[in-house]
C-alpha cells in the first residue's frame, strides 16, 4: 500500500486506488499501530498542523488516494518476462544436469604409511589435467561423470 497526492497519479495505478471508506479504515488502523506506509511522511510533510486527524481529513477529501499493492506490479521490470513461455518451460522443466560421481583418494606415504596433508597433486581425468590439493586428511575429492575411462593423479615433491 501507497499513499499518493491525487495530482501525482497516473492512469495506471487509477485503477488500483481503495475507495475512501476502505482507505480510511486502512490508514487509520496504520496510525494506530505505528506502522509504516510508504507517502506518509510526504502527506504529513505537506501540512501546517501535523495530526493524524489531518491526515484522515486529506483522505477523506481525496486529495491524498491509497494504491492497493497490486498497483506496485505495473512498476516490477521484471514481471513481463517472467511469465514468458521460454522461461516457464525451463522453470518447469529444467535441462539434464550431467551427474557427476565423487571419486575419494586418501594419498599416502609409501614408506610411512602417513597421509599427504594438504600435498599439491595434478589430476588428469579422461586426458584433462587440472591441479588440486588434497585436504587436511590427505584425502583426494575429484568429481567425475560415471563415463570416465582413466584417472592418473601426479604428486608434487615427494
Amino acid at each position: 500500500m501507497r499513499l499518493v497526492h491525487h495530482a501525482e497519479l497516473t492512469s495506471a495505478e487509477r485503477q488500483h486506488v481503495y475507495p475512501v471508506d476502505q482507505a480510511l479504515e486502512r490508514v487509520c488502523q496504520v496510525l494506530l499501530e505505528r506502522r509504516r506506509l510508504e507517502g506518509l511522511d510526504e502527506l504529513r510533510a505537506s501540512l501546517l498542523i501535523n495530526l493524524d486527524s489531518e491526515v484522515l481529513d486529506q483522505i477523506e477529501r481525496g486529495d491524498w488516494l491509497l494504491l492497493k499493492p497490486q498497483a506496485e506490479f505495473g512498476h516490477w521490470p521484471v514481471a513481463a518476462s517472467v511469465f514468458d513461455q521460454a522461461v516457464l518451460d525451463v522453470m518447469n522443466y529444467p535441462p539434464a544436469q550431467p551427474a557427476r560421481t565423487p571419486r575419494i583418494f586418501r594419498l599416502v606415504d609409501s614408506m610411512t604409511g602417513e597421509p599427504l596433508t594438504q600435498q599439491p597433486y595434478l589430476a588428469t581425468v579422461d586426458g584433462v589435467v587440472s591441479q588440486r590439493k588434497t585436504d587436511a586428511e590427505g584425502i583426494a575429492h575429484l568429481f567425475a561423470s560415471d563415463a570416465v575411462r582413466q584417472i592418473s593423479m601426479k604428486i608434487f615433491s615427494v
